[in-house]
């Protein structure tokens, strides 16, 4: 068993890729992030524009970052449980490495696998970037490639995620772990889902699966 996991509004409870824009943005994010739920632009061309609009050091924004860290209930006891029992456990977030990194080592787990977007910093402003697993930039479909390529290990994979950037990976997962609007869009598409509040309720379900 695989589990590939959400990061903001999954891991965490609140979404710190929008705190981030919302604190220090300088320009019309919300318009681009419009565009992206209307599916004019995908989530990872959301992000390079979104992103360049934010022109602060990162160590500001990474200080501001471990600021509001707001854990998911249970997460570190069931990374622990998915180790102790042979359970590979990967987050792949259309989030960024510059503030995903600092919250897994402030709650201690630095160590994680993580696949996300990277961020180089400038003047001029954020720059984003999204690989593939074979190392090839890339402009969507970020979470459904690394799927594929965790599927490719030749085991099921359980998916876990919260929101619109989560629902083409989930459609191709075997099982769904879902919270937020994931839940509601799943359910227009028809795809079977578990609901969870929170990683103890992940880790009850799964004993079960």
């Amino acid at each position: 068993m695989i589990i590939q996991c959400d990061f903001d509004g999954t891991i965490i409870r609140n979404n710190l890729s929008v705190l981030l824009r919302e604190k220090y943005a300088c320009g019309d994010w919300q318009k681009i992030d419009s565009d992206y739920l209307q599916g004019h632009i995908t989530v990872e061309q959301s992000n390079k524009l979104q992103f360049a609009l934010i022109k602060e050091p990162k160590e500001i924004l990474q200080e501001f970052v471990r600021q509001h860290i707001e854990l998911k209930p249970g997460f570190v006891e069931f990374v622990r449980y998915c180790q102790e029992s042979a359970i590979h456990f990967a987050i792949v977030s259309s989030g960024l490495d510059f503030y995903i990194e600092p919250v897994l080592a402030e709650i201690g787990m630095p160590d994680l696998e993580l696949h996300c977007g990277r961020a180089s910093f400038s003047r001029d402003g954020i720059d984003v970037a999204y690989y593939d697993p074979a190392g090839n930039i890339i402009n969507k479909g970020f979470k459904k490639k690394y799927l594929t390529w965790l599927k490719e290990r030749g085991t099921n994979i359980i998916y876990l995620g919260d929101g619109l950037s989560d629902l083409e990976a989930a459609r191709q997962a075997d099982h769904v772990f879902a919270t937020g609007h994931l839940l509601d869009l799943l359910d227009t598409h028809s795809v079977e889902r578990s609901a969870f509040s929170d990683f103890y309720d992940v880790q009850r379900q799964i004993r079960l699966l």
